[in-house]
């Protein structure tokens, strides 16, 4: 008998190619009576024809989703026909609901990853290294943390490979600020002088200070027993935005790729990294009433 021409029946393989279900968990729905094999050629192999096939597929995406496989069962037993389509549709947007949750919890672990990786390009990290090393004059009480920043880019041609561990350190304190400022991404649906959003700033406020107190230190802004904590809360204010700003890195690429607000943009929709701004500048009005 031709089974692929004839029936249109598929064997166990390619079941598991098409659906991306494994072997050993077939099996286990013949077990438990969930969907079993539509013929079995000689020599002993499983065959699955197209409503077998559509039955695994359905089987899969509601264990996706978190259904337990008794529930699985007891959906495919009892909710069939056209007698219980109002059943079968709210539990396919049951699905769909929670389908949706994974997705945004998948989007979120991938901008943090992209963030990370954002802080260890060549770029960012040279960047970093001459920020722990500038010691050329000027301090913020003269020039903007922006200008400061700039000016230490600038910087990079006249310097050598010495002290990347120093560098290092830098990056690993940077890290923790810059995935929580991509996660305000999260919030752009939400009004900015929320309590849920004023309270995500203040974490990512929280953040940003380890790092800038690094900065200042190293700028010779601050003794090594100095932090950004001795500084006035509206200086700190100040500088936090500056220093988001320059995170963000503007509309344009630079040698190393895209910047932070563009990946932010790309991922989130055109515009997404001024929301987050108008979240900095409420949070630091709020702070200053």
């Amino acid at each position: 008998m031709n089974y692929d021409t004839e029936k249109k029946l598929m064997k166990l393989s390619e079941v598991t190619k098409l659906v991306g279900v494994s072997r050993k968990a077939l099996q286990e729905y013949d077990k438990m009576d969930l969907v079993h094999p539509t013929a079995t050629t000689e020599g002993g192999y499983w065959l699955y024809d197209e409503d077998a096939v559509g039955k695994i597929s359905t089987i899969q995406l509601f264990s996706m989703v978190g259904y337990t496989r008794k529930e699985i069962k007891e959906f495919i037993d009892t909710v069939t026909g056209f007698d219980h389509m109002e059943e079968r549709q709210a539990r396919y947007q049951d699905a769909i609901e929670r389908l949706k949750k994974k997705r945004a919890q998948l989007d979120s672990l991938i901008s943090m990853a992209e963030a990370m990786m954002a802080c260890f390009s060549p770029q960012s990290k040279d960047t970093l290294k001459a920020l722990y090393d500038y010691k050329k004059g000027g301090t913020f009480s003269e020039s903007s943390t922006m200008e400061n920043l700039q000016r230490s880019i600038d910087y990079l041609a006249e310097l050598e490979e010495p002290q990347r561990e120093q560098a290092n350190q830098l990056v690993s304190v940077m890290q923790p600020y810059v995935v929580k400022l991509m996660a305000l991404s999260l919030c752009q649906g939400e009004a900015p002088a929320s309590p849920s959003v004023l309270e995500k700033v203040e974490d990512v406020f929280d953040e940003w200070k380890a790092p800038y107190t690094i900065l200042i230190r190293t700028l010779g802004n601050a003794s090594e027993s100095e932090s950004v904590h001795d500084l006035p809360l509206s200086d700190q204010l100040t500088a936090f935005r500056d220093f988001t700003e320059t995170t963000l890195g503007g509309n344009e690429p630079s040698a190393a790729g895209d910047s932070l607000e563009m990946q932010i943009n790309h991922r989130y929709g055109e515009g997404t990294a001024n929301k987050i701004r108008k979240m900095i500048d409420t949070f630091i009005e709020h702070k200053t009433k």
